[in-house]
């Protein structure tokens, strides 16, 4: 049995380009990050700010950790779906999850997560502000 997706969430399509694929056709196994941070900026956006406003308020998320589990390939021009959702926030981190799904989204092809610090301008570890938390309820 598996475990509810978390909120908040959002689903994002995206066709693959030629340019994501390797040699055979499949999604080249780094392009799979470049997908879980778009699917990131829009759960982001679709919450009622933009990354780029983050930052403007100056915060920051670098990426500490990320793991991608590979469970079937997508291919060249094929619609997937990226489906990202909070999965915890802590005093100085915030933690996503991600699963893309083929174009029925009857099939999970790859899941993954990324951890995030959260920093000010300079680099400097700080507390998610009391802002960013509302946002993500």
């Amino acid at each position: 049995m598996s475990t509810p997706f978390p909120t908040p969430s959002c689903w994002l399509a995206h066709r693959v380009s030629y340019g994501e694929t390797d040699a055979m056709g499949v999604v080249y196994y780094a392009n799979y990050l470049h997908l879980f941070e778009r699917g990131r900026g829009e759960l982001i956006r679709g919450l009622g700010f933009s990354y780029a406003t983050v930052e403007e308020r100056g915060i920051f998320l670098p990426v500490r950790e990320a793991n991608c589990r590979y469970l079937a390939p997508a291919r060249y021009d094929e619609i997937i779906h990226i489906h990202t959702g909070l999965a915890a926030q802590s005093r100085a981190s915030l933690s996503f999850v991600y699963e893309i799904t083929n174009a029925d989204q009857s099939a999970i092809l790859t899941r993954g997560s990324t951890q995030h610090a959260v920093v000010n301008a300079t680099g400097k570890p700080v507390r998610v502000p009391e802002w960013l938390q509302a946002l993500f309820g």
